[in-house]
């Protein structure tokens, strides 16, 4: 029998590209993949894909019991939010009377120990998997390729960010995807391992010149002090409790108290056996996004 596998926020940037990488072992009858869909319209996206959705949401603790029935491995993505303690606990629980045998979970790169609520509460959250006796696979990306680009095409003469001149590290959705797939496709290679995501070390000014020559345009950095994050947070609707802890990792970063931030990880290359994707041929791939 196919071993069946779990995507959760799975119509997400990152959960999608899961789906993605996995597709073609699915079609091919190898494993049995199903994609998490918390709406009919979700569900429809995924059916438009290819892809089989299942009904599971968060909030509704009914709806996990009946999608993890007789899988094996489950990627765990939660949402940015204080909620995400207790949706992780939820899925836990619900995989670990289900029969779940291996969680691959997207954390954050941070030191042990943080203090810092966005990233401490990833470190609760795969303690609590290691405890409940999961095989398990720790995903640690840093800085989203994906959310600085999805501002900048927006305003592509600019960067705007909250981490002053600090250089900082970068992955794509794309390898953590790939990485992500890896895991839950053999977990016998890849359980009991932590995954630290990080390619490409820059800082907003150079990487304003990567995209300055990348798209022939001149794209300046502009930063922000960090304590204009939480306010700016709010106003776009993010809840207070998971913004604030954001804001005080970030401001430490820009502090340079944060050494971690900096830091680029060989893991890409280790796990896919090709090298990760850096922030031109990211942009180049995705000129199209901007118009005139």
């Amino acid at each position: 029998m196919a071993r069946r596998i779990l995507v959760t926020g799975a119509t997400g940037t990152v959960g999608r590209a899961v789906m993605r990488n996995l597709r073609q072992d699915a079609q091919s009858g190898g494993i049995e993949l199903l994609g998490a869909a918390r709406s009919a319209e979700a569900a429809e996206r995924l059916r438009q894909d290819g892809l089989t959705p299942v009904a599971f949401d968060f909030d509704l603790p009914d709806t996990l019991r009946p999608a993890l029935r007789g899988v094996n491995s489950v990627f765990l993505l939660t949402g940015y939010s204080v909620d995400m303690l207790v949706h992780a606990k939820r899925v836990l629980d619900a995989a670990r009377e289900a029969g779940v045998e291996h969680v691959v979970h997207l954390g954050a790169l941070a030191a042990e120990g943080t203090p810092h609520a966005h990233f401490a509460w990833h470190q609760l959250t795969e303690r609590a998997i290691q405890g409940m006796g999961f095989a398990w696979t720790h995903l640690h990306p840093n800085f989203f390729m994906d959310t600085v680009w999805r501002g900048f095409v927006h305003r592509p003469d600019r960067l705007v960010h909250f981490v002053g001149d600090r250089r900082v590290s970068f992955i794509s959705s794309d390898d953590m995807a790939a990485v992500a797939a890896a895991a839950l496709r053999d977990p016998a290679t890849h359980a009991g391992h932590v995954y630290p995501l990080a390619v490409e070390a820059l800082t907003f000014f150079e990487l304003a010149e990567v995209l300055s020559g990348v798209t022939g345009r001149t794209v300046t950095y502009r930063p922000r002090p960090a304590t204009d994050l939480l306010a700016i947070m709010e106003r776009q609707g993010a809840e207070r409790t998971y913004a604030a802890g954001l804001a005080e990792g970030i401001a430490e970063i820009e502090r340079g108290g944060m050494p971690e931030a900096h830091a680029t990880y060989d893991a890409v290359e280790r796990v896919l056996g090709r090298p990760a994707v850096l922030w031109r041929d990211f942009a180049a791939a995705r000129l199209h996004h901007i118009r005139g």
